[in-house]
C-alpha cells in the first residue's frame, strides 16, 4: 500500500514554489515560464529523499499545476532598445537645436552633445546640404547621432551613461590619376570651369606659378596649361579633386614645370631640375583682381595732368581686399603722408624693399620692427592719399633703385641638394613623362588627321 507524503516533504515542496516565484519575479515573461517549466520537470524527475530502501513501488506524486503569474513589466532603460532611426539633412536656416525639436529629441541630449568636447563644438556651426542620423530608445532617448559636413567624413557621437564620446570617422575615396588642359581666352578661372576643374582649382594651380607670373598682369590670351591630378570618388560619385601631382603652364610662349615632390620635409612643387618653385618675392601682393596701371615711367598723372615717373604697379581691386608681404621681411615704416596715405615699407635683407601704399588700414598686427612672413597679410585695399580709386599701388627697389616686380629676376629658394637629385628624378620623372605623353596626345587630335 503506498504511504502518504510525509508532511516535511509538503513543506520542502511549497518552499522550493515560493523561491521559485520569488526568482522569476525579476525575469521577462517568456523566461519565467520556461525555466518554471523547467524546474517543476526536474522536481518530478528527482528520487525522493524518504524514498525507501529495496524494490518497494514508490507512489508517483501527483503533477503540480503551475499557474502563471502575472508581473509588472520592466520599465525600459537608456540603451535597452533601440526604438527608430532618424534621417535629418540639414535644411536653410537650420540650427541643430531646430533639428531635435523637430524630431522630438530632448533639450537635455542636445546640450550633452554640444558639450562633449572639440567635436560636439563643430555641431555648433552646420550647413544647408550637411546631413544627421539619430537612433533613440523607445522612451525618445537619445543614443547615437551621425553628422556628416561632407562626403569625406563623419562624426559620430556615441551615449556612454549620462555622456557622449565622438570620434572622427575618415572616408577613403578610391583615387584615380586624370589629365585635363585647357586654353585660356579671357582667364584662367572661366579656363579652368570649361575644363570641369571649378574656381578653387584655378587657385590652387596659380599659386603653384605665383612666383613665376603674376596672375592678374602676365596671363594672356592664349596661354594654356596641362596637369595630372587627383580625381576623388566615394562609392563612384565623384567628390572632389586631391592634389596637383604635376602641372606645366605655358605664359606667352614660354613653359614654366613644375611636379609636387615630397623629400622627407613635407611636400612642395619643384622644377624639373630640382629648383624649388618658390622664390623669395612673390610676382603679386593680391590674388587676382584686375589692374588699373602698369609699370611705366612716362605716365600722365591722372589728378595733376603731368608727367610723373609711376615706379610700380598699380592693382585695382575691391576695398578691403587682404594685401600679402611679398618675401619675410621687417616693417620699417607704417605711416600716412598726404600723397600715400596708409602705407607700409618692409626690408628683405640688405638689398630688397617693397612699398605698399593707398591702403584703407594697417592689419591689427603691423607696427614698426615687426617681421612678416610671405604671404601674410599686412593691410588692405584703400583709396588714401591721392588715390583716383580703389588700388593698391605696389613698388619693388633692389638696393634704392626702383625695379619693375614683373620682370625683375627673382633669386631663388633653396633646391633639392645635390645628393638626392637622383631620388627626385627617379620619383617624378614617371609624372613629367606622363604629362608631355597627354599633351603630344592632345595636340595630334587637336590638329586632326
Amino acid at each position: 500500500m503506498p504511504r502518504p507524503p510525509k508532511p516535511h516533504a509538503i513543506i520542502a515542496t511549497s518552499l522550493a514554489l515560493v523561491l521559485l516565484v520569488v526568482w522569476l519575479s525579476g525575469r521577462p515573461p517568456a523566461q519565467q515560464a520556461n525555466a518554471a517549466a523547467e524546474a517543476r520537470d526536474v522536481a518530478l524527475s528527482s528520487p525522493s529523499a524518504e524514498a525507501p530502501a529495496g524494490d518497494a513501488p514508490v507512489a508517483a506524486v501527483p503533477p503540480l499545476a503551475f499557474v502563471p503569474i502575472s508581473l509588472p513589466p520592466v520599465p525600459p532603460q537608456v540603451g535597452d532598445q533601440v526604438g527608430d532611426r532618424i534621417e535629418a539633412p540639414v535644411l536653410p536656416g537650420d540650427s541643430l537645436g531646430r533639428i531635435f525639436e523637430r524630431h522630438g529629441l530632448s533639450p537635455k541630449d542636445l546640450h550633452l552633445v554640444v558639450t562633449s568636447g572639440a567635436l560636439g563644438k563643430r555641431l555648433e556651426s552646420i550647413h544647408p546640404g550637411h546631413r544627421f542620423e539619430f537612433e533613440r530608445d523607445r522612451v525618445g532617448n537619445l543614443l547615437f547621432l551621425s553628422y556628416s559636413p561632407g562626403p569625406l567624413e563623419t562624426v559620430e557621437f556615441r551615449r556612454v551613461g549620462d555622456a557622449f564620446e565622438g570620434s572622427r570617422v575618415p572616408i577613403e575615396p578610391n583615387i584615380a590619376i586624370k589629365y585635363a588642359r585647357a586654353s585660356i581666352e579671357s582667364s584662367l578661372f572661366l579656363a579652368c570651369q570649361r575644363a570641369g576643374l571649378g574656381d578653387a582649382f584655378a587657385v590652387r594651380l596659380a599659386e603653384i606659378f605665383q612666383w613665376d607670373i603674376d596672375f592678374i598682369l602676365d596671363v594672356r590670351a592664349g596661354d594654356e596649361f596641362h596637369v595630372l591630378y587627383e580625381e576623388r570618388r566615394v562609392n563612384g560619385n565623384l567628390v572632389g579633386n586631391g592634389e596637383i601631382l604635376a602641372a606645366e603652364f605655358v605664359n606667352r610662349g614660354r613653359s614654366h614645370k613644375a611636379v609636387r615632390y615630397d623629400g622627407g620635409s613635407g611636400p612642395s612643387y619643384y622644377a624639373p631640375d630640382g629648383a624649388s618653385m618658390r622664390k623669395t618675392f612673390l610676382r603679386a601682393p593680391l590674388q587676382f583682381n584686375r589692374v588699373s596701371s602698369n609699370f611705366n615711367l612716362r605716365r600722365v598723372h591722372p589728378l595733376w595732368k603731368s608727367s610723373m615717373p609711376h615706379r610700380g604697379i598699380d592693382y585695382a581691386a575691391p576695398r578691403g581686399t587682404p594685401v600679402r608681404a611679398a618675401g619675410d621681411g621687417v616693417v620699417v615704416t607704417a605711416s600716412r603722408t598726404k600723397p600715400n596715405g596708409y602705407y607700409i615699407v618692409l626690408q628683405h635683407g640688405e638689398r630688397y624693399q617693397t612699398k605698399y601704399l593707398h591702403l584703407s588700414k594697417f592689419h591689427r598686427s603691423i607696427k614698426r620692427g615687426r617681421r612678416v612672413s610671405q604671404g601674410d597679410t599686412i593691410g588692405y585695399v584703400g583709396a588714401t592719399g591721392w588715390a583716383t580709386g580703389p588700388h593698391l599701388h605696389y613698388e619693388f627697389l633692389d638696393r634704392g633703385v626702383h625695379k619693375n616686380p614683373r620682370t625683375v629676376a627673382l633669386p631663388k629658394a633653396a633646391a633639392i641638394g645635390e645628393g638626392d637629385l637622383p631620388t627626385f628624378r627617379a620619383a617624378t620623372a614617371p609624372y613629367f613623362a606622363d604629362l608631355e605623353q597627354h599633351r603630344n596626345a592632345t595636340e595630334l587630335a587637336y590638329a586632326g588627321p
